[in-house]
């Protein structure tokens, strides 16, 4: 059964704060109408599931509160009803911003009552907090007492309004240790630290990570970039290289990545084709191949350590 993990869904402008919004983006585009806007921004799940429909078995829909930097921000409720339509097909984490005073009760009433299977995507430089304030630990306490993992992006963000001394995933440390029986999910393996995340998933048996985002980092994916770019194709850097990484490391557990498209801004037919045919891409720059075993393993198996999804 593959799972696609990390996956988004929004409508603009419902979720939208477009000052915020319009002040993240490249200058050429601040002025385009609403209706380009519209085109580009808005994000409703019909599109996703047409492509999804006979490779993905289910999809995990990721929330999102960066309201004050990408502009978005999406209701748990919104996030509900999408798979309340479509049971089969999709399951979803709520979202909080983890600082805020009643934080920890939106996550327990989610679960419980709307069905939550984790708390994520969190985005510390999203919301401008260190994932290690002790305001934050009522939130992991509460996920750690429900038995549902926490999602993190916990490296920075491109939003250029966002401040990358938040995107730090050392800070997970402090997490993995004050709460040893919660799961942690680093999204996009920890991009661009992936060095640190990678340690970080060796060091704890409750810390894992999703690969999504990274065919599209790595310029192999062109859903959602300028044609102008990348500039080189050499998807070293953010895909072989941090797969290479972890995977020769000594010690730790080699199980622990999960697979996710990232939805819209990655295609889960193209990631699954690039995962898939991880090899092919190895041998054209020369590099040491994946056992196929893994390659299954992050597609087929390894969601089971982390979701619940019965």
């Amino acid at each position: 059964m593959i799972v696609d993990c990390h996956m988004h869904t929004w409508r603009y402008p419902e979720h939208a704060n477009k000052p915020a919004l319009l002040a993240a983006m490249p200058k050429r585009r601040r002025s385009w109408p609403e209706e380009r806007l519209q085109q580009v921004m808005n994000n409703p799940i019909e599109p996703y599931l047409e492509e999804a429909d006979g490779i993905v078995d289910k999809a995990i829909l990721m929330g999102l509160k960066a309201k004050d930097t990408m502009g978005i921000s999406i209701p748990n409720e919104y996030m509900a009803e999408i798979v309340r339509q479509h049971p089969d097909k999709l399951a979803w984490c709520c979202c909080v911003t983890p600082t805020e005073k009643n934080a920890a009760l939106e996550v327990e009433r989610c679960v419980k009552e709307l069905g939550a299977v984790g708390v994520g995507e969190l985005g510390p430089a999203y919301g401008g907090y260190f994932i290690n304030d002790e305001r934050c630990f009522p939130v992991f306490e509460k996920a750690q007492e429900l038995g549902v993992p926490i999602i993190v992006h916990a490296g920075p963000t491109q939003v250029t309004t966002s401040r990358m001394i938040y995107g730090n995933p050392v800070l997970l440390d402090d997490i993995a240790i004050q709460f040893p029986e919660l799961k942690i999910v680093i999204c996009h393996m920890g991009y661009h630290k992936y060095e640190d995340a990678i340690f970080l998933m060796q060091k704890h048996e409750n810390i894992y990570a999703d690969i999504s985002w990274m065919d599209t980092l790595s310029g192999l994916d062109h859903i959602y970039t300028p044609r102008y770019l990348p500039v080189v194709e050499y998807p070293y850097f953010n895909l072989l290289y941090p797969l290479l990484y972890y995977l020769s490391q000594a010690f730790g557990n080699t199980d622990k990545l999960i697979w996710g498209s990232d939805w819209r801004a990655g295609s889960p037919k193209t990631s699954l084709a690039i995962v898939k045919g991880i090899n092919g891409i190895m041998d054209k720059y020369n590099l040491p191949h994946i056992p196929q075993t893994t390659i299954d393993n992050i597609l087929h198996e390894n969601w089971k350590k982390v979701f619940n999804l019965e």
